[in-house]
């Protein structure tokens, strides 16, 4: 499998869509209306009045500054997994202790108890921690090879996080599921800080747990109203920078014979020899057919190749006596670095605009990207084979932020009912705090009564619909 289908695929697998399309709040199990078939693509909620808190920063999702403290998270984090054997990869302990009390609705885990301290204990010191290093090593060889255990395990904690909360949301122990929260959604942003677009991807699946558990809560009597405390949070919580630099310095990083191939002094002899040790390390990685590893694949490829790569890098303003006198096999890396490059620019521009400005230019772009491949532009196909769905991550990201913006919807509502006798808006211009702003479009959410109910609407998005039907509990 090649580095962009593993890179997809695991995007598919960490946010798992339902049949038709994935909502801004998921409500898993928490007693909301789920949609039935791909055409009913609306999430009904019961709610119930909350005011203001006082003071307005009262609760809070991530830990408090004084509750932080020095060292590295990604310690804590090892000692849970290695220190609790008899939990983690004990299939029978989690079909029991957690699958069970996931399907079950929340009225059936009153007096309910999850007795892990030692695990709890330590989750929670990691969280507070001032910093996470995952001292991943990604310079140290290949890096598309690295091996990545740590994200597995910080995705069994979150389903251990998300169930704690649910039991706590359960009992009405609202302080405490809120700590729990702050914990979660810590170790998102922890996960999230991690050099790979898989620790990005894996961040926001767990903060769209941890969000789903807030949704849970909003929907229970007498639970404090954390519209500030949503506000609070990072916009967006998970921003994926590091694991995309990583990413754009990848190739570099796994193929050194791809670097500064304009600036360095080789014999000829040399490189032809640089140019076979990266097709064969390139062959290697990407699980091409057998007939990309033979000699004379390389051989046609080069012939075929090189009079399209000198005018390339001749119309890319290099002068022509200066790629005129390079070796055949230097015009062929330089061509395929500058190739990559140019692509790699061409997606990841637009990763560092908000989404409503750059969801087009990166369809686009990927866009162009396949057209060259079925084209073959490439002399040698690196770019479409290497470069990362970063498009995924973008909208993920913009998943994410937007099920957050939803919920601070919902607690604005909450906020405005409690101080109108249970009545809602007529819009939400009336509301008495900031309107949120859909990520997606960069506007607020579109909003109108229905019988009754405030229904919050925004425009589709690649694998998210959003339609939410809000009521007041009477």
């Amino acid at each position: 499998m090649n580095r962009l289908a593993g890179i997809v695929l695991t995007a598919l697998v960490l946010l798992a869509l339902p049949p038709g399309s994935r909502h801004v709040l998921a409500g898993q199990n928490a007693g909301v209306h789920m949609p039935e078939s791909a055409d009913d693509t609306t999430l009904r909620l019961t709610v119930h009045p909350a005011a203001e808190p006082r003071p307005a920063l009262k609760y809070q999702l991530l830990p408090r500054f004084l509750d932080r403290t020095p060292g590295n998270a990604a310690v804590d984090y090892g000692k849970v997994a290695a220190e609790q054997s008899a939990v983690f990869g004990n299939d029978e302990w989690w079909e029991e202790n957690w699958t069970k009390r996931m399907e079950s609705p929340l009225a059936e885990l009153r007096g309910e108890k999850l007795e892990l301290p030692m695990i709890f204990e330590t989750l929670d010191r990691a969280a507070r921690r001032e910093r996470c290093g995952w001292q991943v090593p990604i310079r140290e060889g290949n890096f598309y090879r690295v091996l990545l255990p740590e994200v597995q395990q910080v995705r069994a904690f979150a389903r251990l996080l998300q169930l704690r909360a649910r039991i706590q949301i359960a009992n009405g122990r609202f302080d405490e599921a809120l700590y729990a929260l702050q914990t979660g959604y810590a170790l998102a942003e922890h996960v999230g800080e991690g050099p790979t677009l898989i620790h990005g991807l894996v961040g926001i699946s767990i903060c769209v747990i941890m969000s789903d558990c807030v949704l849970q809560m909003t929907q229970q009597p007498d639970t404090p109203n954390v519209y500030w405390a949503l506000t609070v949070l990072p916009r967006p919580l998970i921003g994926g920078r590091q694991g995309i630099e990583a990413e754009m310095n990848a190739v570099a990083l796994t193929f050194p014979e791809l670097r500064d191939v304009d600036r360095t002094e080789r014999t000829p002899e040399e490189w032809s020899q640089a140019l076979g040790d990266f097709w064969h390390k390139f062959v290697e990685f990407s699980d091409g057919p057998d007939m990309l590893g033979r000699p004379e694949t390389l051989t046609a490829l080069t012939i075929k190749g090189y009079p399209k790569a000198k005018r390339d890098l001749i119309e890319r303003g290099l002068p022509a006596a200066e790629v005129e006198a390079m070796p055949v096999p230097q015009v062929i890396l330089l061509h395929t670095s500058q190739t990559y490059r140019e692509s790699c620019d061409d997606a990841y521009r637009w990763f560092y605009v908000p989404y409503w400005q750059g969801c087009d230019g990166m369809e686009q772009a990927e866009s162009r990207l396949w057209q060259a491949k079925s084209q073959q532009r490439e002399v040698l196909p690196v770019a479409s084979t290497l470069i990362p769905a970063v498009r995924a991550l973008q909208n993920a990201i913009a998943r994410c932020d937007r099920e957050i913006a939803g919920l601070r919807t919902i607690e604005a509502l909450r906020m405005y009912a409690a101080a109108h006798d249970g009545r809602l808006p007529e819009t939400l211009d009336e509301l008495t705090v900031p309107v949120p702003i859909d990520p997606v479009t960069g506007k607020p959410f579109v909003y109108h009564l229905q019988e009754g109910a405030g229904v919050i609407e925004g425009p589709p998005m690649p694998g998210l619909v959003l339609r939410m039907e809000v009521k007041v509990a009477r």
